[in-house]
C-alpha cells in the first residue's frame, strides 16, 4: 500500500495471471479492499480473459468486482490485434467503466451502471 501514496500514483492495475479465478480473488479481495478504503480516489482497473457477462454470471467470479473501477475484458486474440487500440490489445476486448468519471474518454470504452 505504501508504494500507492505518492500523488502522482493515479491508481493501481492487476492483470496477469487470471485475477478472476476464484483461488486468486482469495488473495486479491482483501487487498483491493484495503486499497480503496486508503485511497478511494484512485483507479483500479483490472484485466481479465473473461467477459463482463461470464463474471456477472458467476458470483465466485465476481468477488472482487466491487472495488474495481474499470474492467478491460475478453481474451487477447492474435487475429484481432489492433495496435491503434486504447489500452488492450485486440478488438475483441472491451474497455468497461464500472464507475464512470466525466475525464473517462478513451475511444471505444463501455460504460454501465455500477455493479453493487
Amino acid at each position: 500500500l505504501k508504494a500507492l501514496e505518492p500523488e502522482f500514483i493515479s491508481g493501481l492495475t492487476v492483470l496477469g495471471g487470471e485475477p478472476f479465478e476464484p483461488e486468486n480473488q482469495a488473495v486479491l479481495a482483501p487487498f483491493l479492499q484495503r486499497v480503496k478504503q486508503a485511497f478511494p480516489q484512485k483507479n483500479i482497473w483490472c484485466y481479465t480473459g473473461f467477459t463482463y457477462e461470464e463474471i456477472l454470471a458467476d458470483e465466485r467470479l465476481s468477488m472482487i468486482l466491487p472495488y474495481i473501477d474499470t474492467l478491460v475484458d475478453g481474451p487477447f486474440i492474435a487475429g484481432l490485434r489492433d495496435p491503434d487500440l486504447h489500452f488492450r490489445g485486440s478488438s475483441n476486448q472491451r474497455i468497461i467503466h464500472l464507475r464512470p468519471q466525466e475525464e473517462d474518454i478513451i475511444p471505444g470504452a463501455v460504460f454501465v451502471t455500477s455493479y453493487k
